[in-house]
């Protein structure tokens, strides 16, 4: 595979022709579009790309520096960056004086002007008018430190500035310089080379002095595992052509690919409660709340009701108004049930006590209990043995004495019985009673 360049025009303000007069700075390859996160109905989420980046690219093709996460779906950005602190050019921005490049121009030694008197000749120097008297005063470009000044010549293809340095093979590099000019007349023409290939367009120095213009262009090292990098001036004109080179740099680059999973929740479900009725005296009602519709995806739901319950469901005693919220990410429902009084008037109470039962197991008048017609309301039975003795006892009408007592089988034989119950009349009042007899035991097992 052979070397080759491009030019990367990531977005917006961004975009990096050959002479754009942007910097940016070298970061860590790794960056974050932030956790998978979910959004309720009708938001969207803001991703946001990272700064600083020569290109990047999103799922959708998109290269703006943000967009916007509006349906559920699998959300990624590619960027890639200038590797931090991998400049591969040494002294390139001149702090260790004449030192670490070649050049087809010879170190000037002084003259009527000073020291670029001569055309053809260079200095390093933290000011232009330092080394001729017709030179702008100027700083290099990053302010206080030093710059390669030179009095150009009409040499052609004379090289200003080469070095050679380290390359892996297929690897991007961003090769870049800064480019001044020190007299306004004829400014120079700069050719960016990696090994004898031009990289692109050559950048015309501006024809006003002291302003630093940048050079930049990406080159692939295909199998190289060197590159000699090469700046020449193709102005060729003996009056004027003078300039300054500052900050080069030859860095590789990085890739990172980053995604998100957006889940944009369904419109928000309403709640239910159910339809409520009537409640009579001493009863209870089960009140369930159900979203609607059920499939609600996300299971953070807190129940809340007027009653202080915090289950789906509740039991109600009494007559009235039951208010229940249901809230959680993106839901916030409220539903009422309501419950009036019903006075449910019972059947009468009609309740009578059998005098024999016959506990042999055979399945016929096997227990001994009330037989009733109409709840009573309220009731309690005891039952004892001629000695007085409790055998039994129950405050449930339904449940009946089997014969036994103390995990044993009583004797045949007459037991005795009270009952205390509250008889319901027709009109709906409840007098409590209070019944006696005795029952007899015949064939117990």
């Amino acid at each position: 595979m052979k070397p080759s360049f491009r030019v990367l025009r990531p977005f917006g303000a961004l975009a990096l022709a050959c002479t754009a007069a942007v910097e940016l700075a070298a970061q860590d390859c790794p960056f974050s579009l932030g956790p998978d996160t979910t959004v309720c109905h009708g938001a969207n989420l803001l991703l946001q790309a990272p700064v600083g980046v020569l290109e990047l690219h999103w799922q959708n093709g998109f290269q703006s520096q943000t967009i916007t996460a509006d349906t559920t779906g699998l959300y990624w950005c590619t960027a890639t960056f200038l590797q931090p602190g991998a400049n591969m050019v040494s002294n390139g921005d001149f702090s260790g004086g004449d030192s670490a490049f070649t050049t087809d121009f010879t170190l000037g030694t002084g003259g009527t002007w000073g020291q670029l008197s001569t055309e053809g000749t260079y200095a390093i120097t933290t000011d232009p008018s330092l080394v001729h008297t017709n030179f702008s005063a100027c700083g290099d470009h990053t302010g206080g430190g030093q710059m390669l000044v030179v009095n150009g010549s009409p040499l052609p293809n004379a090289n200003i500035w080469c070095q050679t340095v380290q390359v892996t093979p297929n690897t991007y590099y961003a090769f870049s310089a800064w480019l001044m000019s020190c007299t306004p007349q004829n400014p120079a023409m700069m050719d960016f080379q990696v090994d004898g290939v031009s990289l692109g367009t050559p950048l015309l120095a501006s024809s006003t002095t002291c302003a630093w213009d940048e050079f930049y262009a990406i080159w692939n090292s295909g199998n190289a595992t060197s590159a000699t990098i090469c700046i020449i001036n193709q102005q060729l004109a003996a009056d004027g052509n003078d300039f300054a080179l500052d900050d080069i740099s030859f860095t590789p680059l990085c890739t990172f690919t980053d995604s998100i999973h957006v889940t944009v929740l369904p419109p928000a479900p309403g709640l239910d409660a159910g339809p409520g009725g009537a409640l009579c005296p001493e009863d209870s009602a089960t009140v369930m709340a159900t979203l609607v519709p059920a499939s609600w995806p996300l299971d953070d739901v807190v129940y809340t009701w007027s009653t202080g319950a915090d289950s789906p469901s509740i039991t109600v005693h009494d007559p009235g108004t039951y208010t229940v919220t249901a809230t959680g990410l993106c839901l916030d429902a409220q539903a009422t049930v309501v419950f009036l009084p019903d006075t449910c008037t019972l059947p009468p109470t009609e309740l009578w006590m059998p005098n024999v039962f016959t506990p042999n197991g055979d399945g016929s008048n096997d227990q001994f209990g009330p037989v009733v017609n109409g709840p009573p309301d309220g009731f309690r039975m005891e039952v004892r043995n001629r000695w007085g003795q409790r055998v039994f006892s129950t405050d449930r009408v339904e449940r009946r004495w089997d014969g036994r007592a103390n995990n044993g089988v009583v004797p045949d034989g007459t037991y005795y019985w009270v009952v205390h119950y509250g008889n319901r009349h027709a009109d709906g009042q409840v007098t409590q009673e209070t019944l006696t007899g005795s029952v007899t035991l015949l064939g117990g097992r």
